[in-house]
């Protein structure tokens, strides 16, 4: 048992039940531990993720109330629990997470931004709110990262052409990677892990997905925006290309503070080529339009 059994216990539908014969595996996860628990039946099987020690920022209340709306929505498996360390849902059957690679399927791409403007398009708010220099002070503030620091102080003009027009929130998942859309054996595509999410911008989203293409064909990503706000205006488009930029900083002061509080040198890794990231989107050439026209 990679983890104390009496963790069961929390769980009303799976205290008190002889576990000889359950299986157990474990799921990658980057700050929490998440297994398969298959309890005799291949027909009920769980996922259970029990909480990091360094996520205790995040609340739990609102990711159940969040969580929940998603499920109704047929955004993402029913949530069957959560408490302050766990969370469990159903398995879904065959299920494999998606990768950057499928990013570059144009298919795959308005497949995602159906589920993204589904959400936006909810008229059930979420719980919290987050803006992406509230995030990167709160990061930075745990852990001063230079380059994160450095960067922060030249994304100040986005901070700012960002505040002379906002634009309304609405529900976000807020950390839309592409490990965290599952392609399920039938082939339906479905969004997991809603820990973060919350009211936020509404380019928060698509540019979370954009930010982690690495291919440099435009029309794909414009046929992706164009599917979650109809046909995207300079402004729309712009303000994409923004959030992209500060996301990236977002990411790597959050990978810089985990790694830190963790000693976890692969973080690190990650929160430098987040923050490279953000610096070639700070000197591309569109940035001053950008910042113009947003």
């Amino acid at each position: 048992m990679p983890f104390d059994p009496e963790l069961f216990e929390r769980v009303p539908f799976l205290a008190g039940r002889d576990r000889a014969g359950w299986r157990i595996q474990p799921i990658g996860s980057v700050t929490n531990e998440t297994y398969r628990v298959t309890t005799g039946e291949e027909a009920e099987s769980y996922v259970m993720r029990i909480a990091g020690p360094t996520t205790g920022y995040l609340d739990r209340g609102v990711e159940t109330h969040n969580a929940a709306i998603a499920a109704d929505l047929g955004l993402a498996p029913p949530l069957l629990f959560l408490d302050e360390t766990l969370l469990v849902t159903r398995f879904v059957a065959g299920a494999r997470a998606l990768s950057a690679a499928d990013l570059n399927d144009p298919a795959t791409l308005v497949e995602m931004a159906g589920l993204l403007a589904r959400l936006q398009r909810s008229e059930r708010p979420f719980r919290g709110e987050r803006h992406p220099f509230e995030e990167i002070d709160r990061y930075i503030g745990q852990h001063a990262h230079a380059r994160a620091v450095t960067l922060r102080q030249a994304a100040a003009p986005i901070e700012a052409a960002l505040a002379r027009s906002p634009r309304p929130l609405v529900p976000a998942h807020v950390d839309a990677a592409a490990a965290n859309f599952l392609r399920g054996e039938d082939g339906r595509l479905w969004l997991v892990d809603w820990e973060f999410s919350s009211m936020a911008d509404p380019a928060w989203d698509p540019a979370s997905v954009l930010m982690q293409r690495m291919a440099d064909d435009d029309e794909p990503a414009r046929r992706f925006v164009a599917a979650i706000f109809g046909a995207p205006n300079d402004g729309t488009l712009a303000r994409i290309g923004l959030f992209e930029t500060t996301l990236c900083l977002v990411a790597g002061s959050w990978c810089a503070m985990e790694a830190s509080a963790r000693g976890d040198a692969r973080l690190m890794w990650a929160a430098n080529k987040y923050l490279d990231r953000c610096a070639a989107f700070l000197a591309d050439p569109r940035m001053p339009h950008w910042l113009q026209v947003v």
